[in-house]
């Protein structure tokens, strides 16, 4: 009974490779076939393509002179070619030449045809057109020698298919011999199983069935002390996975976790943590495993300074992390001064790299006080970076526990006035300095807090960023704005980072929102010019989207900090908004009149209007008058509201 279904197996593996094999040959015959046919074809149009490209230049001169008797002379030598069958050029709607071959018979299935504009020379005007009748008589002639190959090699392939199968049909023969050997196996008997001498699988089976035979023999007279084996084997896991849980797995050293179990096991005591700077970046010149083996090489010169001090514990907490805890407390002189050491030895620490000298610095942060002492610790590491100095000492002065929960508090704020609809656009008018009218306005984000207090984004926005929610308040703002003005006559700008027009969904985004209420027209996006504009290729990008929409485009701060004329002749904008620092004082300092005048007759050599933002006073809006910048926005004129005017 067995033997019948092993057999059965067998013919069936055989003929599933069969039927296998001849749907595939045939799958891909029609898709090869298919393929080869468009390949033809397209060929043949690209042929006539060329000719048609080659010789409109040369009609389009000839007809813009009136030399219609050379056109004629073109046309015949054309039609000299035997794929031509026919040339009709006509300019305007009338027929000036048509010639027809012999063979030309007009039926469209033995031909194609290519119709090309002429244009004027030099010019995009159209004068006429050349249409070119190909023969597709070697496109038939190619199909048939493709389709004669290709049977050929099926039918090959179908005889290397047959005999494949059978033999598969072969080799799996003695898989039937070994399954009836082992039909009547127990584990008090032994087989030897044939075929081990093979060198193939089903050698490596008979092998490995033979060895499983010497394994479960071996096994079972395990059994007779099996309490012992488990509790010897539990033991040594046991021990390996304590290792492997208290210990960095690339130098060997106790590891974060060891650090806070000791940590929890001492009343006194001091923590310094040794931060590797800029490790990153050798990591990414001279890759990651030459940073590993600067690891293990620092930690055995960190090993060897310490080895004669038993008070002293090493701990690599992460990657470029190490930590020393001291058991007993040592007096602040002693831990600032072995932290200074620390500092000079490891800077004449040398490493090796393909004869490279590759030298390291650090930065060590220390705290005495051992509850949190790893977090404290950390905060004076952070800290000493940001002084740019090699040690500094935890000190409840520095405040950035404060710091933290401040922002801890921001983000929840965030979230919640997300969730609750309190992100909303406050609106502030941009006047027209020639009529003294609303022409536009600039929408604002602001939070409604809890209390009903409207919060600047100076209070959030930095937060947002690094929060990840800055993505999700300009969508809010986008929607919010293009919502408010679908039904309002009147133009409206939004605030965008080069982050924002860089990233694809808010760019999506924000095309859906512009087209949902119809606003292409209304909407300038205003680009803060500040951020430094340095990728022009994906700016200009957006810029260009935007553009073919209707959308207009400013550039927002101008004249802060970084500024680069270069932005206006490659980004093409609408506007420029003058950055306030250089209003705000524009009736009394000269040197930002000079710097204003000077923007602004750039500007207008562009056709670019201006607008000076922070007019916050009646002097300052004289000024921007008189220096001829086309619109004002600031406080002198109007605060932003929650509703538009």
């Amino acid at each position: 009974m067995n033997n019948k279904k092993v057999k059965s197996l067998s013919g069936k593996i055989v003929l599933s490779i069969a039927i296998t094999s001849i749907f595939l040959t045939l799958v891909i015959f029609t898709i090869f076939e298919k393929m080869n046919k468009e390949a033809f074809y397209n060929i043949e149009i690209e042929k006539a393509t060329i000719i048609a490209d080659t010789i409109e230049p040369l009609i389009a001169l000839n007809i813009y002179l009136d030399m219609n008797n050379k056109v004629k002379h073109i046309v015949l030598q054309l039609i000299e070619n035997p794929n031509i069958l026919a040339v009709t050029v006509n300019k305007g709607n009338a027929v000036i030449n048509e010639i027809k071959s012999k063979e030309y018979a007009g039926n469209v299935d033995d031909s194609f045809t290519i119709e090309k504009t002429i244009f004027q020379p030099n010019s995009k005007k159209k004068m006429g057109t050349l249409t070119i009748v190909y023969s597709s008589e070697h496109y038939r002639h190619l199909i048939s020698k493709y389709r004669k190959l290709t049977i050929s090699i099926l039918l090959t392939f179908s005889v290397l298919f047959l005999l494949f199968t059978l033999y598969i049909k072969k080799l799996l023969s003695p898989l039937r011999i070994i399954s009836s050997l082992l039909k009547d196996y127990s584990p008090n008997m032994t087989i030897h199983i044939p075929f081990s001498s093979q060198n193939n699988e089903i050698g490596l089976i008979s092998s490995a069935l033979n060895e499983m035979q010497l394994n479960i023999t071996d096994y079972s007279e395990k059994q007779k002390n099996i309490n012992r084996y488990l509790e010897e084997t539990v033991n040594k896991k046991t021990l390996e996975l304590r290792k492997q849980l208290y210990s960095n797995p690339l130098t060997g050293l106790p590891n974060r976790l060891s650090l806070l179990n000791d940590i929890n096991n001492i009343a006194d005591g001091a923590l310094i943590i040794i931060n590797i700077d800029d490790f990153k970046e050798i990591n990414d010149f001279y890759g990651n495993l030459v940073g590993d083996n600067i690891l293990v090489s620092f930690s055995h010169k960190l090993k060897i300074m310490f080895k004669d001090n038993p008070e002293v514990e090493l701990k690599h907490l992460s990657g470029d992390e190490f930590a020393l805890l001291f058991m007993d407390s040592p007096s602040v002189q002693y831990l600032t001064e072995i932290s200074n050491k620390l500092v000079t030895d490891i800077e004449k620490m040398i490493f090796y790299h393909e004869h490279n000298e590759l030298a390291i610095r650090v930065t060590i942060g220390g705290t005495f006080q051992i509850d949190g002492a790893i977090e404290k610790a950390d905060i004076a590491l952070k800290s000493a970076k940001k002084q740019k100095k090699s040690f500094l000492l935890y000190d409840e002065k520095l405040n950035i526990e404060k710091q933290y929960k401040d922002n801890m508090e921001w983000v929840k704020k965030l979230k919640k006035a997300i969730i609750e609809d309190k992100i909303v656009p406050y609106y502030q008018p941009i006047y027209d300095n020639v009529s003294n009218k609303i022409i536009s306005y600039e929408c604002l984000i602001r939070l409604i807090d809890d209390n009903d207090n409207i919060v600047g984004p100076f209070e959030f926005l930095t937060i947002s960023s690094k929060s990840r929610l800055y993505n999700t308040l300009t969508r809010i703002m986008v929607r919010k704005s293009c919502q408010n003005f679908e039904h309002v006559d009147c133009d409206f700008s939004i605030n965008l980072s080069v982050e924002d027009m860089i990233n694809p969904e808010i760019v999506d985004d924000i095309k859906k929102q512009i087209k949902k209420y119809n606003v292409e027209n209304k909407v300038v996006f205003e680009i803060l010019e500040s951020e430094g504009i340095e990728n022009y290729e994906e700016v200009s990008q957006f810029i260009h989207e935007m553009k073919e929409l209707g959308c207009r485009i400013a550039i927002d701060d101008f004249g802060s900090g970084y500024s680069n004329f270069e932005h206006l002749l490659q980004l093409n904008v609408d506007y420029i908004k003058i950055d306030g620092t250089l209003i705000k004082n524009l009736d009394t300092d000269k040197n930002a009149q000079v710097v204003v005048q000077t923007i602004v007759d750039f500007a207008k050599r562009l056709n670019i209007l201006t607008v000076a933002e922070y007019v916050h006073n009646e002097t300052v809006f004289k000024k921007v008058n008189e220096l001829n910048i086309d619109r004002s926005q600031g406080f002198f004129l109007a605060k932003p509201k929650e509703s538009i005017i």
